[in-house]
């Protein structure tokens, strides 16, 4: 267990911030949480959107990177691919997400991941999703 804030490993800054802390984090996973806040600008008519939870998953890949490399500056990652993007529950503001992201493969400045979205101990959303770092 680590329980550090996201923002410190992530480049993603307010408005946009949508991981509070990294949980748990290895060479091969990092479990993070996010409170939805209301207002925030990827949350509709109370609940956060589905681009919002794709978002999740991507902060939660790079605050895994920033982790790993917490004594360099944080770099910059892109979503290469989305693929079986599975959405069975919009988050709620205040739902506290729980997200694992499993790596299934890195080479080079490629990393493949396996994402799962939790809210009260239900899958919310899940995908596999290609990153690459710039």
């Amino acid at each position: 267990m680590i329980n550090v804030p996201a923002l410190e490993f992530i480049p993603q800054r307010p408005p946009f911030v949508l991981g509070d802390n990294s949980l748990d984090c290895d060479d091969v996973k990092i479990v993070t949480d996010f409170r939805v806040p209301e207002g925030h600008v990827l949350v509709q008519d109370g609940h956060l959107s589905a681009t919002g939870m794709m978002e999740n998953i991507a902060q939660s890949c790079a605050a895994r990177i920033g982790w790993i490399n917490r004594d360099k500056p944080v770099r910059i990652g892109v979503i290469g691919s989305i693929s079986h993007f599975v959405v069975n529950a919009l988050p709620k503001v205040n739902d506290c997400l729980t997200t694992t992201v499993t790596i299934e493969s890195e080479v080079f400045e490629a990393t493949i991941v396996h994402a799962q979205v939790e809210v009260e101990n239900a899958v919310a959303a899940e995908c596999d999703m290609k990153i690459f770092l710039v």
